[in-house]
């Protein structure tokens, strides 16, 4: 599959030259996009990556360091030593406390070491990261560079729809084997803070009463278990679930994040994904007879022939049916991929047959058909991941496809800014040779068994 323009590698690693093996720090690794041309200089994006070093930083110190510097924090905080939590990314290491660590002192003025104060004044120690800014700031990439500078074996990435997911589901099983005791969700927390001590949570949104509710007591969890977590977000604290249903049940865990995180405020610059010049004929409206002749036409003209077939492709048991296919371009209708019981799994199978889909008949995203904007936000984010071309025949320009009311909106709008971006013409670069989707292959038919010379039977 090719890789979008403008999107880093799956994996900074150090030159081949180099005497280590090790992976870059989050920083060097972005530089060294820049200088390739893989990334494009963003104001934003830099303060991401600078807030995001410093915290790998913190982390790459000796964990007897580490727990001094949490715990000098935490007594500055409980007597109101430290500041309110700056919106500016913080920089940690001071020389003063390192001089401090290294010759020792006396105690302090709470009763703690003179050491322990010096560690809380430099540090204004937060161990978590929540960043938060406009589409097409560069937050995902930035979070990328972090968690692979970590690698798989200290963090998690997770898309934050998936990890709650995952949680209801969790404590769904629960219930159904008659093991609810306790505080479930924190059950699955601590279960999570086993698998490993960093998470990172991509897309943070709370839009239902029931993540409202539960993810307080899942980050209080986490924190305590000693567990870093980075968070992006489209959203500053104060407009989470602004507008929800006993919002006030949530109030707490903003100010828990307010608390216990660092916040980045990355609301500078302009979205990335709109610079590019749009090729205008990748996304047509509306639905009448001259916008499906010049899909079809479209069409055709990508694919090389005027008609493809129909495929059938399996992942782990279930099938995904594409009506038209030719090579690696395929033709469906919103309908079926959309109004079908499908998830990201079968979208990312998708994604790894095609290099171009096209998708007809795609209506305006209200609140009547919320469940299929829902599916079709998913998978355009996992097309434009693995750098697949869309073209769109729809009700609707790209800008006013989406009508859902104002809180139900901050999801959507990555999904209008990268569909804005899969237009241009610097992302519909050339894809890369690959082979064709093969269709699954159906079971031949066992041979019938024949009679041997001496009456008995003989597999031919």
């Amino acid at each position: 599959m090719r890789q979008r323009s403008g999107f880093p590698p799956p994996s900074f690693r150090a030159n081949e030259g180099s005497m280590t093996s090790q992976p870059q720090s989050p920083l060097d690794a972005y530089e060294s996009a820049l200088a390739s041309g893989e990334l494009r200089p963003q104001v934003a994006q830099r303060r991401a990556v600078e807030a995001l070093e410093d915290l790998y930083r913190e982390l790459s110190l000796p964990p007897a360091i580490q727990k001094r510097r949490r715990d000098a924090a935490a007594r500055a905080r409980r007597q109101g030593a430290t500041a309110k939590a700056s919106q500016q990314p913080v920089r940690r290491g001071g020389l003063l406390g390192w001089l401090v660590v290294l010759f020792g002192g006396g105690r302090g003025s709470d009763g703690g070491s003179a050491e322990d104060e010096a560690l809380a004044r430099e540090a204004n120690f937060a161990r978590s990261l929540y960043l938060f800014g406009p589409v097409g700031r560069g937050k995902t990439t930035a979070m990328d560079l972090f968690y692979e500078a970590l690698g798989p074996k200290k963090a998690q990435r997770r898309h934050f729809h998936e990890f709650m997911s995952e949680l209801h589901a969790d404590i769904h099983a629960r219930r159904e084997k008659g093991d609810a005791r306790g505080d479930t969700a924190a059950r699955f927390a601590r279960a999570q803070a086993k698998r490993a001590k960093v998470l990172c949570f991509d897309e943070f949104f709370v839009n239902n009463i029931a993540d409202a509710t539960l993810l307080g007591r899942v980050l209080t969890v986490l924190i305590d278990e000693g567990v870093t977590v980075v968070i992006t977000s489209n959203q500053p604290l104060a407009e989470l679930y602004l507008g929800g249903l006993k919002r006030e049940l949530f109030l707490p865990t903003i100010a828990l994040i307010e608390e216990e995180f660092s916040v980045v405020n990355l609301d500078h610059g302009q979205d990335y994904r709109l610079t590019g010049v749009a090729d205008t004929e990748a996304w047509l409206q509306p639905l009448d007879d001259r916008s499906a002749r010049l899909f079809r036409g479209l069409f055709e003209r990508e694919a090389g022939r005027r008609e493809g077939q129909p495929l059938q492709l399996s992942l782990l048991g279930r099938s995904l049916e594409v009506p038209e296919a030719v090579g690696r371009t395929a033709l469906f209708r919103f309908a079926d991929l959309c109004e079908a019981p499908l998830g990201r799994d079968d979208f990312q199978l998708l994604a790894q047959s095609f290099d171009r889909v096209f998708i007809d008949e795609i209506p305006v995203i209200r609140y009547a058909n919320r469940e299929s904007g829902e599916r079709f936000r998913v998978m355009i984010d996992v097309l434009y991941e693995a750098g697949t071309c869309v073209y769109g025949r729809a009700e609707a320009p790209i800008g006013e496809l989406i009508r859902l009311e104002e809180h139900e909106m901050p999801p959507f709008l990555r999904t209008e800014s990268r569909l804005v971006e899969m237009q241009s013409l610097a992302y519909r670069q050339p894809a890369k040779a690959q082979p064709e989707p093969q269709p699954t292959p159906k079971s031949k038919p066992k041979a019938k068994p024949r009679k041997s010379a001496n009456g008995g039977s003989k597999q031919a």
